[in-house]
């Protein structure tokens, strides 16, 4: 199954040109603040939520939250996911105790749709409202790529299209691998694009501890919360606009969406 991708914030002036302090940065107060990261996958039928205590230890227990995403008509609860790999974003790094929450949905994440986010964790509740961005249209190239075996990095020319509501933009490739074992099939996250720059060139590795003997090549898309949270900088109030807020609560709630592929056949050098 496809894992989900897909990831801080100075004195202000007051109107009248009056000095204040600003309100604390969220990465300096009590230990039960809680940051949140979630970016939903057009096409997938589940959501990874991460939340965590970025104040506490490593190795103290994790939160404990209950959450719901909805649709148009619909509710999930989010419970403890399997697979605690599966949520990915800005932070998820850092040694706080955190845990990785997974919904099961009665349908796809859809492109341009609106989702809602509701819940509760030790500061108090929290919502988010988001939509999914349209996925970025990969132009060329349009069919087959076939590139050499070759210990030099391979450049692809690629022409691309994203709409306003996207703000991130990554090449990713979804390769067949071969070890002496068997094989298997897994994402990497490539180059991140300008996305209105429409022209670039991917540049692909081929890794000599593993055959690659084929994969494709997509875009994804991400939207604005996601990419407002990657550029904060400093001690800024009040933030932009991160998708969630509540009580104690920081993070972002977004959706991305995935271009459709051009297949990529690396040739046998034998």
């Amino acid at each position: 199954m496809r894992a989900h991708r897909l990831a801080v914030l100075t004195a202000m002036v007051a109107p009248g040109g009056c000095n204040y302090i600003a309100p604390p940065d969220p990465l300096d107060l009590d230990p039960d603040v809680l940051f949140i990261a979630i970016v939903l996958a057009a096409g997938e039928s589940q959501a990874h939520m991460l939340v965590g205590h970025p104040h506490r230890p490593a190795s103290g227990a994790p939160p404990t939250v209950t959450a719901s995403l909805s649709g148009s008509d619909w509710r999930a609860a989010f419970s403890p996911a399997r697979d605690q790999g599966g949520c990915r974003g800005g932070l998820t790094d850092r040694p706080f105790p955190k845990i990785c929450l997974q919904a099961l949905l009665p349908e796809p994440i859809r492109e341009g749709a609106g989702y809602r986010l509701e819940g509760k964790g030790p500061k108090g509740s929290f919502r988010g409202e988001t939509a999914v961005p349209p996925a970025p249209r990969l132009l060329e190239p349009t069919d087959t790529v076939w590139v050499p075996d070759s210990i030099d990095p391979v450049r692809i020319p690629i022409r691309y299209r994203a709409d306003a509501e996207v703000g991130t933009l990554f090449s990713e490739l979804y390769a067949r691998l071969g070890n002496g074992t068997g094989t298997e099939w897994r994402w990497f996250r490539g180059a991140l694009l300008d996305v209105r720059g429409e022209r670039d060139n991917v540049v692909i590795y081929i890794d000599d501890r593993l055959i690659i003997d084929q994969s494709t090549l997509h875009l994804l898309g991400i939207g604005w919360h996601y990419t407002n949270f990657r550029q904060l900088r400093g001690d800024r109030f009040p933030w932009p606009n991160l998708g969630v807020s509540g009580e104690g609560v920081y993070g972002y709630f977004d959706g991305s969406a995935t271009s459709d592929g051009v297949l990529i056949i690396v040739e046998d050098s034998g």
